[in-house]
């Protein structure tokens, strides 16, 4: 048995938490709810999902285990008890059981967790362990996992050695959870309910749940089922006479409360509740608690302090708790009525006291930041090979079967060749970016920061760049991802690595007086990032006036598009002042299958919309076909390089929003018009009269976890580049656009990238290349929609921040948009050869936009009107993921930048990046109403 050190005090990071449960009863996602509770408690800004275990494995399957588990404890209760035993009695049995439920749990929660993203899993069911065992061994699942045993006495099902930490709720129940799973990592927290299940005033309580202060008040809960011999304890303990007041809470079952309504009774003396909503203070009115299965409601009495009676325990595990419960002294067991009415007097004849739990060995805050701080851990010094996730260490998280390495594990390794280290297969989606890099064309993206001075006047250091970001990594999972090789057959996969070292990823320069470090930004654009290591990198530019720094960060395209970039950010980021300390949500965040919020509607609804997809994605096939290639142009000649030049500016946001209302577009139909007016000025005569750019949109108006991977689909536009009036080429590019979304090519991209991803990884690596070149696009826009409030980074505030995306093989020209405060920050990212039209495209978007704001000065009615029946264009992102046969190249062109609006955000500003336009850009006539496809 192993038990966890404590971990150590660290900064309190907001935290992506993904709590796995199952709707069986209360009692798991009770204790899912008082997790929730103390991770707002204790990591302030955190977001929290959920995902119901049984309902992801597949439909039907919630319903069909929920009947028989009834139908096992009401009806054949003898079935229940023999298959309860056998996991004890034949190890074979156990194992092959856990086996093939957690194979079939696991494979159905991977694409949840791929999808939310978390940072720390807590399991409060069975079946959901023994998926995130099944997901530890063979995809080396790296984030920190904890299952937290809501039943008194653990059975081999509820313990699990892969994961990092099994939490009882009584020294008592450590030598059972210790046989039920040898090696097992073991701990032991106080009852994990919510914090209003504590002692209070009985008096005051009974009077709050309309109760009689002078009377005892005997509580009868036997969970939501309301099972086992209720109204045979019922009738026993009405008949003890007027001292006692009983209060029958039914829970879910309706014909057990319609019963016991209906038995003849002195007034007064039964109380038939259903459903309780306040059951802390109906427990703290208690005198005594009769139950009968030893989960939720006996911990939650447990935790006020009201005496329990275990009368005629339910079949297993219910028989189990109460034999350990009585063998703690924590509760009395009866199984007769003249035994229970024994019990009850005796104990009602005794002053009413509480009953104390002791808290030695507990983990605190219910072993929460012990099981976070499990595989985040320093397991070296910096200059180790395992602290820098050398792929010869044991410092990722996914080294071997167990990622532990327990002792049974390398015995059986002895001097046996090593395995291939368990990794999580990279998406289809992400894997593309990997394959299309080559030496010239490093596929990375990301932003360049610029940083007012501290408080102080002093810039911010290195030194405190990389103190944030030690402090902050073990909550990012994305920064601590490294990619490793599953064979020639196979995509790459993840691992995350326990400790990354800043200091390896954090550079310095300090330029002299007059240099704006634009030189040494170039360079850093212009370096691959190396893949033998997390593969992200900062360059921090000091020695500008006035205490000023700026920031440039990268990613390999493979973590994720724009939208991971800002998310990641916004975790580093700091708002001005502390966030407020927010209760957790009344509602929880239900993850589907694939990590998204499960939809609300179903049935025939359901069904239309399916067949709406369907549709759209044959239309979006077809268009992709039919498209053919993009112009040959002088900007796509071809240039054996990897120097780059980066330029940034930025427009005044009221500008550009005053400029999109007048043209009743939105403000990434507006940038998108410029970009285009601006491309057709820069280009080298003869001047094309259209110019293909890829834009990734994402038609998924549920939102995915921001932080990681590439989500989005894309469209193709065809910009015009003749000249004309401003108005008529928004109003051009505003129609081009919304076709494409109603066409379904985002749909079709996104399907023809992962079924890609089916093939072999060679066949998929070949096509990936053949389809993300100038064959098949000339330019790469992106419109991140996505916007900072007031940060600071380390105390400096940021003053501004432009976007930088990935170009593709023949593809030199790379823009992004993204909203900052008061100012559209705008990144040319382009070959180094091209380095004069990048200049004359940033003028001339500025000289363009001041033009149609000169043309609304003059003719303020003049703009165009939407057409009816038009669908609004939604923001605009970075490409990032998109293919198709030939159209596959919508997929590897847009799939470049970053995508639309997924998760939604938590309190956290991390999880906001996806949320979508600002405030005033949502005002925009023509802005994208909820449920409309959004670009990403």
């Amino acid at each position: 048995m192993n038990t966890p050190a404590g971990p150590e005090p660290a900064e309190p990071v907001a935290r992506r938490v993904l709590v796995v449960s199952a709707d069986i009863g209360g009692g798991h996602d009770a204790t899912g709810r008082a997790l929730e509770e103390r991770v707002h408690a204790i990591w302030p800004g955190s977001r929290v999902g959920w995902v119901d275990t049984l309902e992801v494995m597949g439909p039907g399957v919630g319903r069909g285990f929920r009947r028989t588990y009834v139908t096992n404890v009401a009806v054949t209760p003898w079935l229940y008890e023999f298959f309860w035993a056998s996991l004890w009695r034949h190890r074979w049995f156990a194992a092959t059981a856990k086996w093939f439920t957690g194979s079939w749990a696991g494979r159905r929660l991977g694409p949840v967790i791929e999808g939310f993203d978390p940072d720390l899993i807590v399991s409060t069911y069975p079946l959901g362990s023994a998926g995130l065992a099944w997901l530890r061994r063979h995809r080396g699942l790296g984030v920190p996992v904890g299952a937290w045993i809501s039943d008194f006495a653990p059975h081999p099902f509820w313990v699990y050695p892969e994961l990092d930490l099994n939490v009882v709720v009584h020294p008592a129940a450590l030598p059972v959870a210790a046989v039920a799973a040898e090696g097992s990592s073991l701990g032991v927290c106080a009852p994990p309910v919510l914090d209003s299940f504590r002692p209070g005033d009985r008096v005051a309580a009974a009077r709050r749940c309309d109760l009689d202060p002078d009377r005892a008040a005997v509580v009868v809960a036997c969970g939501s089922y309301g099972f086992g011999a209720v109204e045979e304890a019922i009738r026993a303990l009405v008949g003890i006479g007027d001292p006692i007041q009983v209060v029958a809470v039914c829970g879910r079952n309706d014909r057990l409360a319609a019963r016991l309504a209906a038995l003849d009774v002195p007034p007064g003396r039964l109380l038939v509740r259903g459903w309780v909503d306040d059951m802390p203070t109906l427990l703290q009115a208690a005198r005594l608690l009769v139950t009968n299965a030893g989960g939720a409601t006996a911990l939650e009495a447990l935790a006020t302090g009201t005496p329990i009676v275990m009368y005629r325990p339910i079949a297993a595990h219910g028989t189990a708790n109460a034999a350990l419960m009585a063998a703690a002294r924590l509760a009395e067991t009866a199984h007769t009525p003249q035994a229970l009415v024994a019990g009850v007097r005796s104990r009602l004849a005794l002053p009413a006291r509480t009953v104390e739990v002791p808290p030695d060995g507990r983990l605190p805050d219910l072993g929460l930041p012990a099981v976070a701080a499990a595989r985040t851990s320093r397991v070296g010094a910096p200059g180790d090979a395992a602290a820098k996730g050398d792929a010869a260490g044991d410092a990722a998280a996914g080294d071997d079967a167990s990622a532990r390495g327990d002792a049974r594990t390398r015995g059986r390794a002895g001097g046996a060749p090593r395995r291939r280290p368990a990794s999580w297969p990279l998406r289809a989606q992400d894997a593309f970016f990997l394959h299309v890099q080559t030496p010239t064309e490093p596929q990375q993206i990301g932003t360049v920061m610029e940083l007012g001075a501290r408080p102080d006047g002093q810039p911010v250091t290195r030194a405190e760049v990389t103190a944030l970001l030690a402090r902050r990594l073990p909550a990012i999972t994305t920064l601590r991802r490294r990619l490793v090789d599953r064979g020639r057959w196979r995509r790459p996969g993840w691992v995350i690595d326990r400790y990354v070292d800043p200091a390896a990823h954090v550079d310095e320069i300090h330029v002299a007086p007059g240099d704006d470090g634009g030189a040494a930004v170039d360079r850093f654009w212009s370096e691959p990032l190396p893949t033998d290591r997390p593969p992200w990198r900062m360059l921090l530019v000091g020695g500008l006036p006035d205490g000023r720094t700026r920031l440039a960060v990268k990613l390999h395209h493979c973590l994720g598009d724009g939208l991971s970039v800002i998310a990641v950010l916004r975790r580093l980021l700091d708002a001005p002042e502390p966030p407020r300390r927010e209760a957790p949500a009344g509602g929880r965040t239900l993850l589907g299958r694939r990590g998204a919020p499960a939809p609300e509607r179903g049935g025939l609804d359901q069904a239309r919309e399916t067949a709406r997809q369907l549709g759209r994605t044959v239309r979006g096939l077809a268009r992709l076909a039919t498209q053919g290639t993009a112009p040959r142009t002088p900007l796509n000649r071809r240039l054996d390089s990897s120097r780059r030049r980066l330029l940034t500016a930025s427009l005044p946001a009221a500008d550009v929003l005053r400029a999109a209302r007048s043209c009743q577009a939105h403000p990434s139909e507006l940038m998108l018009a410029l970009t285009a007016a601006a491309l057709g000025a820069a280009h080298p005569a003869p001047v094309p009269e259209r110019l293909r750019v890829m834009f990734a949109v994402s038609r998924d108006a549920r939102r995915r976890a921001p932080t990681q991977g590439n989500w989005t689909g894309a469209v193709t536009l065809d910009l015009p580049m003749g000249a004309g009036p401003p108005r008529d080429r928004v109003a051009a590019v505003r129609r081009s656009l919304r076709d494409a979304l109603r066409s379904g090519e985002p749909e079709a991209a996104n399907l023809v990238m992962r079924a890609m991803g089916v093939l072999p990884a060679p066949l998929h690596a070949a096509m990936a290349r053949r389809v993300y070149t100038s064959r098949r696009l000339n330019v790469i826009v992106s419109y991140v929609p996505a916007t900072f409030p007031p940060r600071v980074l380390s105390g400096a505030p940021l003053r501004a921040a432009a976007p930088v995306v990935g170009l593709a093989d023949g593809v030199h020209i790379g823009i992004g948009i993204l909203r900052l405060g008061g100012s559209f920050g705008l990144g040319v990212l382009l070959t180094g050869a091209l380095a004069d039209v990048g200049d004359t495209v940033v003028a001339q978007v500025r000289a363009n936009l001041a033009a149609l704001l000169a043309e609304i000065d003059a003719h303020p009615e003049g703009g165009p009107q939407p057409e009816a029946g038009s669908t609004p264009a939604t923001a605009g992102s970075t490409p990032a993921t998109a293919g198709s046969a030939g159209a596959v190249r919508a997929a590897a062109g847009a799939g470049s930048r970053a995508r639309g609006p997924r998760d939604g955000g938590g309190p956290d500003g991390a999880d906001r990046a996806a949320d979508g336009p600002a405030t005033d850009d949502a005002a925009v006539p023509g802005a994208p109403p909820p449920g409309v496809p959004r670009c990403a």
